[in-house]
């Protein structure tokens, strides 16, 4: 669902009943979200929305309650979407579904007021905690696809997000949008903006592929505060630029080799993404634009927007987060902290007459920040986990010669010295204080199977600082 329509000439009701019979009053004046299906309304009941259709010609309370009932069918255990419970009874059509406290739409975190950008960039969590949303949100959609299905109707409307920038939980609502792939012969769900090329040329249902597409210009929306195919030449130009700009036939922003539609305005994308990240941007909107199996899956998404987020710092001069990389912070040009790097292997044990094979993961480099703790958690530290958001061990730095460690997990690690040797088991809730010029290693498993080891990098001569 894109942004409410404030010109929408249609009435809503301020009540509705659900089909057995419950009344509720509906909050109109400030919808959830509205898109080309329908508008979705909070209500009088906290833990209750209600999805109103707009075009109800063909539609019948039936229809309604017959696509609600395939939902159950499909495999969304786990899967942090707000279930639709019944459908409305006549004259309105539509569903209640649940809704969870404290949760507010995407949007605003993605569209940015006329003043005072800076700010609201910084109060709703800056950089990284956009980077994890984004993060989430992409690891929502791989299970989903994973799993056969297609969301359909991917858009800032659509996603909710915690309303405290201290967190960082996503849900998606409209689950009547899920399907399996469409046919072409099927109406593509899509809002205004965030619709894939094929949907609008009407090559293709809604698919994964069109997913994604949806889900990078959200992306890059939220990182950059502009939308990644609204340049200059689009904006300043006619109304039909905007159309053909979606269509694919204008150059998207930041495109490698032509630059007729830059942005003058947003932040750049160098300072608010990385190499990684503007490699999948260039993906989709350059050869993804016409060939949409050229655009990256919402694996290779959450595996890039996790990378960039484990490596920002927080400024000690203002509110912002960037990119360790910057030697300065971008917002006030305040030096950077002292950091240190904080590196992942994986280690093959000797099998045989072979030796030991050990792996760095580059992708699961971590800062620690000076006098900041870090919090590592399962995805970093095993293959697999059951919980890869489980907290299973905390750094904190002093700036000098000291690292503190503790055990947050609910199993004994293995803490090895610089020099090498067996080292000594770590017990769940166990502290220890390592020297940050000669850090022990830290295993995670058996050390006779496969398993992960978490380094700080030395910090002597400098050679461990982030760069």
């Amino acid at each position: 669902m894109a942004e409410p329509s404030t010109d929408s000439p249609l009435t809503w009701p301020s009540e509705v009943r659900g089909r057995s019979g419950h009344n509720l009053r509906l909050i109109t004046a400030a919808p959830l979200g509205e898109g080309g299906e329908g508008v979705v309304f909070r209500t009088d009941n906290d833990q209750l929305a209600v999805k109103i259709l707009k075009h109800t010609s063909d539609t019948s309370t039936e229809d309604v309650a017959g696509k609600l009932d395939r939902l159950r069918w499909l495999p969304l255990d786990d899967v942090p979407i707000c279930r639709p419970l019944e459908p409305l009874a006549t004259p309105h059509f539509g569903y209640v579904m649940e809704l969870l406290h404290d949760m507010v739409a995407w949007r605003s975190i993605s569209d940015a007021p006329e003043e005072n950008i800076e700010q609201w960039y910084a109060e709703h969590g800056g950089l990284s905690r956009r980077l994890l949303l984004l993060a989430r949100c992409a690891e929502v959609l791989c299970t989903l696809h994973e799993r056969g299905i297609v969301y359909g109707d991917v858009s800032p409307g659509n996603i909710l997000i915690s309303s405290d920038a201290a967190f960082t939980e996503v849900w998606l609502i409209d689950a009547d949008n899920l399907q399996t792939e469409s046919t072409t012969a099927a109406t593509p769900l899509a809002t205004p903006g965030y619709a894939a090329p094929e949907l609008l040329r009407r090559l293709s249902g809604n698919t994964a592929s069109s997913d994604m597409h949806s889900f990078a210009v959200i992306a890059y929306e939220t990182l950059t505060t502009n939308h990644p195919l609204y340049g200059d030449h689009v904006l300043e130009g006619p109304v039909q630029y905007e159309a053909d700009a979606q269509y694919g036939r204008i150059p998207w922003i930041d495109h490698s080799s032509d630059d007729l539609n830059r942005s003058t305005w947003g932040f750049p994308a160098t300072e608010v993404t990385t190499n990684g990240l503007r490699d999948l941007f260039t993906r989709t909107f350059e050869a993804g634009i016409t060939d949409p199996r050229a655009r990256p899956s919402a694996g290779e998404w959450a595996d890039a927007l996790r990378t960039a987020a484990a490596r920002t710092v927080r400024c000690n001069a203002c509110p912002h987060t960037y990119f360790a990389a910057s030697t300065e912070c971008p917002w006030c040009e305040m030096k950077r902290p002292a950091a240190l790097v904080v590196t992942v292997e994986e280690r093959f044990p000797r099998l045989g007459e072979f030796a030991s094979v050990v792996l760095p993961r580059n992708e699961l480099t971590h800062v620690l920040q000076q006098d900041v703790e870090l919090v590592i958690r399962a995805r970093t530290t095993h293959l697999a986990p059951g919980d890869p958001d489980r907290p299973v061990l905390s750094l904190k730095w002093d700036g000098g010669e000291t690292i503190r460690v503790q055990n947050l997990g609910t199993s004994p690690i293995r803490r090895v010295p610089l020099k090498g040797g067996n080292g000594m088991q770590f017990f769940p809730g166990a502290k220890a204080t390592d020297s940050a010029t000669a850090p022990w290693s830290i295993h995670f498993g058996n050390e006779h199977r496969p398993h992960r080891i978490v380094r700080v990098r030395p910090s002597s001569n400098g050679g461990g600082r982030a760069r």
